[in-house]
């Protein structure tokens, strides 16, 4: 069977060729297109489906992934000025029924299908195979989703995307609470998603820079690309970009936290996102488990949750395969 599938963020639409082969899904022909130069996902849609690698595939649905909030076949991409997608209209482009989810949705169905090699673990637990998972990532924004086991021995995990991304930024101590005062004087509000995104880790940037005289960290900040540009100055060694960094990672574990102790999922917290897996090696520093423990009197709860990082390339993608698979019509069951 073959899928076409996609994740659609505010920067970037990834399409890719589904296969479910040898009791796994593999991806093929994935394709980046910068989504502000397309007036939809349609477009996109036509242009990917028109490339002479798709010319011979027969697709029997596809997996649309949007980085917003998805209900009744309809949704919006948060972070881009596109017109409400509509599943139907999306079958017409592409030719075949279309499941439309959020994105996290996506990376929650993908959890079944990650291999141990796709998965980094930055904290030990103690594993509750009949508990809810968390999973959480920082890109674009910040997308949210809680995983529930199955209902019945043939049902599938339950997945409940939210937009946890939008909630009020609590700050730890001091210092984050001038942190919070000074991105509400730039955007009004404080919300996780403004600090924990490409834009926060700019945002963190200007508080950096407004504490010191760093030409360096004013020029990466006045790049095309501001977060990128901080982060190749950090692997410079550059101090003020490493503190950057740092407290990027460490408001990324404290956040976390409060959500983990709202949900509390003992079957574990998962990590993905574009963000995480190119800084793994600060997220596997001491620091991370130590700000992400730093909720007493919870320390110990805390300590016991399994917290790993997705490394898979595409785990919205092959999530898309999976929640499109369980979704075909006339009830067939997932592979």
């Amino acid at each position: 069977m073959q899928l076409i599938v996609a994740d659609v963020g505010g920067t970037n639409t990834r399409l890719a060729r589904a296969e479910y082969a040898r009791g796994r899904w593999q991806l093929h022909a994935t394709t980046h297109y910068p989504s502000r130069e397309y007036a939809d996902l349609g477009s996109i849609l036509r242009d990917w489906l028109a490339h002479p690698e798709q010319a011979d595939a027969e697709f029997a649905g596809a997996g649309l992934a949007i980085a917003g909030p998805v209900q009744g076949g309809r949704g919006r991409v948060t972070n881009l000025d596109w017109p409400e997608l509509d599943a139907a209209e999306l079958a017409t482009s592409a030719g075949v029924p279309v499941a439309l989810l959020n994105d996290f949705a996506a990376v929650g169905a993908c959890l079944e299908a990650l291999t141990p090699e796709d998965r980094l673990i930055l904290q030990d637990g103690d594993a509750d195979p009949t508990g809810p998972r968390l999973v959480t990532g920082a890109g674009t924004g910040l997308g949210t989703c809680l995983v529930t086991p199955p209902a019945g021995a043939d049902a599938p995990p339950a997945i409940h995307p939210g937009e946890g991304g939008h909630a009020r930024f609590s700050p730890a101590d001091a210092d984050e609470t001038e942190l919070a005062a000074f991105v509400t004087a730039e955007a009004g509000r404080c919300t996780r998603e403004h600090l924990l995104s490409g834009r926060g880790i700019a945002r963190i940037g200007r508080f950096e820079l407004q504490r010191r005289d760093d030409p360096e960290l004013g020029r990466a900040l006045a790049a095309a690309e501001p977060a990128a540009a901080i982060s190749a100055l950090a692997d410079t060694g550059h101090a003020a970009a490493l503190q950057v960094v740092r407290r990027f990672v460490t408001l990324y574990a404290g956040q976390l936290a409060d959500m983990a102790l709202t949900a509390l999922p003992r079957g574990g917290v998962f990590i993905g996102g574009g963000i995480a897996p190119r800084w793994t090696d600060h997220f596997l520093a001491p620091a991370f488990r130590e700000a992400f423990r730093a909720r007493p009197p919870m320390e110990d709860l805390l300590e016991r949750l399994p917290v790993e990082l997705i490394i898979h390339p595409e785990p919205g993608l092959l999530g898309a395969a999976v929640a499109a698979s369980r979704a075909r019509p006339h009830g067939a069951s997932a592979p």
